[in-house]
């Protein structure tokens, strides 16, 4: 329970994982047998794993301001579905994991000059977890009055605390714009529920993002401006997230097309359309990703 709750707040965060919308095996196309950049395991274990998430950011201070305040509010959600089977020669069991992740972070920023700037902040998540097992075979459906409530078809909550902070570095250039960060993350909480008859545990884990990106101009039409843009990131996990990422340390780069709106919309910065790789973690692999008001 305790690495579910962790995997959610970590794969929610895209400062330190990116979800795509189709996901491929990147030896296929480089020609390569690296199981570093993808297996069909970790395939399949990419394509278990639905994440969604909805971040709006309310801005509190002048964008000019040298000190900046900002509440980020973020609604996400993690639905996972696998089978089990309690015997070889039986039918598999259908088993669902949904998990909701309500989070809520202050946020200040101190810029020091052109560029560098350090933001520290404090984040509060509110999860809840469900599960649904289908029982298809003889021995689930016999052994269910004693899992069920306990293990399977049964929910959990848990409230964990984040403080967290950023340091970084960007620059203008005549051909766009670069910056480097670092952001450092320890989150820890408690939980409760009718699961496991309330022995929920105690979430924990720690991740640090560092990071370096580039956005090149290439075609500007009035307001809109056509950019690529790419990123290559380390991210360093430990506690709770080691589990369900199978690593310690894994990598991420990403490449692809920006755009900003040929008119002013308050919440949309840019969208855009690109690859993702991901090295070394369980969800080694490639994906399609859709790019959304990118730094």
């Amino acid at each position: 329970m305790e690495n579910s709750f962790a995997a959610t707040i970590v794969l929610s965060d895209s400062d330190v994982f990116t979800v795509g919308i189709s996901d491929f095996d990147p030896n296929e196309f480089l020609n390569t047998d690296n199981e570093n950049w993808g297996t069909e395991d970790s395939i399949d274990n990419r394509k278990k794993y639905a994440v969604s998430t909805l971040p709006y950011t309310f801005e509190l201070s002048d964008p000019d301001a040298i000190n900046q305040h900002s509440v980020l509010l973020r609604l996400s959600g993690m639905v996972t579905e696998e089978t089990l089977q309690f015997a070889a020669d039986e039918p598999k069991d259908d088993f669902r994991q949904v998990i909701v992740d309500l989070y809520a972070a202050y946020r200040f920023r101190h810029t020091f000059n052109e560029h560098w700037s350090f933001e520290p902040g404090f984040g509060v998540h509110l999860l809840r977890y469900e599960n649904t097992l289908d029982y298809n075979s003889p021995t689930g459906k016999q052994v269910a009055p004693y899992l069920d409530n306990l293990l399977f078809n049964t929910t959990a909550w848990a409230n964990v605390y984040e403080p967290h902070f950023k340091l970084k570095y960007q620059a203008e250039e005549s051909w766009g714009r670069w910056n480097v960060s670092s952001s450092w993350h320890y989150f820890y909480g408690y939980g409760w529920g009718d699961a496991n008859q309330g022995d929920i545990g105690h979430p924990e884990g720690w991740y640090i993002a560092n990071t370096i990106t580039g956005v090149y101009d290439f075609s500007q039409v009035g307001r809109s401006v056509q950019s690529i843009y790419s990123s290559l990131r380390r991210v360093d996990v430990g506690s709770d997230i080691q589990q369900p990422l199978g690593t310690s340390m894994y990598y991420e780069a990403s490449v692809g097309w920006l755009m900003t709106p040929p008119f002013e919309i308050s919440f949309i910065d840019n969208i855009g359309i690109g690859l993702s790789l991901n090295y070394g973690s369980a969800f080694k692999g490639g994906s399609i990703v859709l790019f959304f008001n990118q730094d």
